[in-house]
C-alpha cells in the first residue's frame, strides 16, 4: 500500500514538474510573442508613417503639377497672342511695304516725267526728245482706235496702262519711239510689260514703237533678261527723289 501510495506521489510530482516546466515555457513563449508583436506593431507603425508621409509627398506633388499645369496654361495663352501679335505686326509691315511700293513707284514716275529728256537720250543714244504722250493724248488715240474696230476691248485696257510714250530722234537723226515702262525696281514683270504693250501702241499710231524699261534699281538677272527680250533700259535720274 505504501508502495503504490509512493509511485502515486512520484507520478503527481512529475504532473507538476512537467505542468511548471510547460507554463514556463508558456510564459517564455508568451514573452517572446510579446516582443515580436511589439517589433511588428513598431513596423507596422513605421510603415503607417512613412505611408502618411508618401501620401503628404503625392499631395504636394499633385499641387505642384496643377500649379505647373496652370503656368503652362497661361504661357500657352500668351504666346499664342504673342503669334497673334506677331502675325498682325507682319501683316501691317506687308501693307507698309506694299504702300511704301507704290510711292516709291509714283516718285519714279515723276522722276521720269522731270528728267523725260535725259531719258530719252539714254534710250536713244543721244538722241532729242520731241514730246511726251499725255495720258489723255493717249485715250484719245485708243478711243479712234475703238471706233475704228482695230483695237480690242483687253487691247484698249493694256494701252491705257502703259506709263509714257515718248517721241523724238535718235542720235543720228532717225525718228523713234518708245513704250516706256517705269518701276522703282525693275525686275522680269516690266520686261513683259513693255513687250506687250509696245505692239499696242504701234498699233494704235500706225507706226514702230520700241519697248523701254526706266528704273531705278534693277534686279540681279533684269539685264540679261531685257537684252534676251529686246528690250531698251535706262536707270532713272533720282536727285529729286523723296524717299530711299
Amino acid at each position: 500500500m505504501t508502495a503504490r501510495l509512493d509511485i502515486v506521489e512520484n507520478r503527481l510530482a512529475d504532473v507538476e514538474r512537467i505542468l511548471a516546466e510547460t507554463a514556463a515555457a508558456q510564459k517564455a513563449a508568451s514573452a517572446v510573442h510579446e516582443q515580436e508583436v511589439a517589433v511588428i506593431r513598431g513596423m507596422i507603425q513605421e510603415n503607417n508613417a512613412a505611408i502618411a508621409a508618401m501620401g503628404r509627398r503625392f499631395e504636394e506633388l499633385d499641387a505642384r503639377l496643377d500649379r505647373t499645369s496652370a503656368m503652362q496654361q497661361e504661357n500657352t495663352a500668351a504666346i499664342a497672342a504673342l503669334g497673334k501679335r506677331v502675325d498682325e505686326l507682319t501683316g501691317q509691315q506687308q501693307r507698309t511695304n506694299q504702300d511704301m511700293s507704290v510711292i516709291k513707284g509714283w516718285q519714279t514716275e515723276l522722276n521720269v516725267e522731270r528728267n523725260a529728256r535725259s531719258v530719252f537720250r539714254r534710250l536713244s543714244s543721244n538722241g532729242a526728245l520731241f514730246r511726251i504722250y499725255p495720258h489723255i493724248d493717249i485715250s484719245h488715240y485708243v478711243g479712234f482706235g475703238t471706233r475704228a474696230g482695230f483695237m480690242s476691248e483687253e487691247e484698249v485696257e493694256k494701252i491705257q496702262a502703259l506709263d509714257f510714250l515718248l517721241e523724238g530722234t535718235r542720235g543720228d537723226g532717225s525718228p523713234i519711239m518708245y513704250a516706256v515702262e517705269v518701276s522703282y525696281t525693275a525686275g522680269y514683270s516690266d520686261i513683259t510689260r513693255a513687250v506687250e504693250r509696245a505692239p499696242l501702241a504701234a498699233k494704235m499710231l500706225g507706226r514702230e514703237v520700241l519697248p523701254a524699261v526706266a528704273a531705278e534699281i534693277i534686279s540681279n538677272d533684269f539685264e540679261e533678261l531685257a537684252q534676251h527680250h529686246g528690250v531698251l533700259w535706262t536707270y532713272v535720274p533720282n536727285g529729286n527723289r523723296i524717299m530711299q
